[in-house]
């Protein structure tokens, strides 16, 4: 711990009160007029800034203009950056500051997520000094959750960014943190590329298989996306008009967050610190937590190439009835089904069998979220190119080539591997 640092659990507020002013009194209310800033909007600016971001294109409800033709650069910025290097995963370089910035666009708690790299940065006196001296409190906050800052009249965002980059532990931290949530997250969300698994059990198999029938019954024998039949039907089953289908094939229940997310602690920790809800990880063998699919589509949604939103009708309601789903379309090459769709375009669950819960709005908005952060950060494109590094070892076995390729990572992420295959 570095001399003078701040004793672990305290309070972001009681750090930073000391000699950091307040926005009470007149004299500020005159003159300061730079905005009252959350603290995930604190560190937007502070990243935005360092890599050169548009931060007035990100809407966190919506997707940027030119997504699907520059999805990994969408925010022009290169990967090496001169206030901070990108940490390497696996042999691939990886932007911290796309990485920080997406997290806090488009993470469902932002806030929740800058507090907890607030306090990681705060442990460095360096540090605290220059946020006192750059930053005042708006009002008197009794905790962290109502914790607002206002950048000083004599200081501008450039003398924030190159002041706090200079310091040593606030780059260390913030690449810590960030490669925290690439390989916690994202990279196991997309690794866990299996079925619904019974891992070998016949509790596992019955479990498997009664999900699947519900999932049938739910959505009519046929996927809501891309709408495939079921080629294996029952024969007490009319299927619809040819020209209401697009393919057949075999199709599966697929989880939305994947089956093995309460056992990761470390996964189960990120989700919730992402969603702000520990009833994410909580009802995992459910269909409010299943989709029809393919092999091919499950493939390609886990791989964040694409997802379903939910969105509220009237937002002074939070019921069932009240939800609307919409296709969201995160790669320009879909598998030919799923490219009919339309980015936006609405989608309906449940249309055979009402008395079958349909996927949950916020499980799907968490998955939507994740998607947003993969795509708009670059890591999605790294983790696809990680993987297929990874597939190579399975193939051919570790060897000095392949070695080189993955080392260590692989073999961490063997020990605690998600149960899904």
């Amino acid at each position: 711990m570095e001399d003078g640092a701040s004793q672990p659990g305290t309070p972001a507020v009681e750090i930073l009160r000391p000699e950091l002013p307040t926005g009470d009194s007149h004299e500020n209310h005159i003159f300061n007029t730079n905005p009252v800033l959350s603290l995930a909007d604190i560190f937007r600016h502070i990243t935005a800034k360092a890599a050169g971001i548009d931060i007035n294109h990100s809407d966190p409800d919506t997707l940027p203009d030119g997504w699907l033709q520059a999805s990994s650069s969408i925010f022009k910025a290169d990967v090496d950056n001169k206030y901070l290097e990108p940490f390497e995963y696996s042999g691939h370089k990886i932007s911290v500051l796309n990485l920080v910035y997406a997290l806090l666009t488009y993470g469902l708690q932002p806030n929740i997520l800058a507090l907890e790299l607030l306090k990681k940065t705060l442990k460095s006196r360096s540090v605290r000094e220059l946020m006192r001296a750059y930053f005042r409190m708006n009002g008197k906050p009794m905790n962290d959750q109502d914790l607002q800052l206002q950048l000083k009249i004599n200081h501008t965002w450039e003398d924030v960014v190159d002041g706090l980059f200079e310091v040593v532990a606030f780059r260390h931290e913030m690449r810590i943190w960030a490669r925290r949530y690439f390989a916690g997250l994202l990279v196991p969300m997309v690794a866990a590329k299996g079925t619904p698994s019974s891992n070998g059990t016949a509790t596992g198999n019955r479990t498997q298989a009664a999900l699947r029938e519900l999932c049938l019954k739910r959505d009519g024998h046929m996927t809501v996306i891309g709408r495939v039949w079921n080629r294996f039907w029952p024969k007490d089953v009319v299927p619809p008009p040819r020209t209401e289908l697009w393919d057949y094939g075999a199709l599966k229940a697929c989880h939305i967050i994947p089956q093995g997310s309460p056992e990761s602690l470390n996964l189960r920790e990120l989700l919730i610190n992402f969603s702000g809800d520990s009833f994410i990880v909580d009802m995992i063998n459910h269909t409010s937590n299943a989709l029809m699919l393919t092999t091919q589509f499950h493939s390609s949604f886990r791989r964040f190439e694409w997802s379903i939103e939910a969105k509220l009708v009237d937002e002074s309601k939070n019921d069932n009835d009240n939800w609307i789903y919409v296709f969201r379309k995160f790669n320009p090459y879909l598998p030919r089904a799923l490219d009919q769709h339309a980015d936006g375009e609405e989608v309906f669950f449940g249309g055979k069998d009402g008395n079958i819960p349909s996927p949950n709005p916020e499980l799907l908005n968490v998955y939507t979220a994740l998607a947003k952060v993969a795509n708009a950060s670059g890591a999605a494109e790294a983790i696809d190119l990680i993987l297929r590094d990874e597939e190579e070892i399975r193939e051919r076995g570790l060897t000095g080539r392949t070695w080189g390729k993955v080392g260590q990572n692989y073999l961490v992420r063997q020990l605690e591997r998600l149960p899904t295959e």
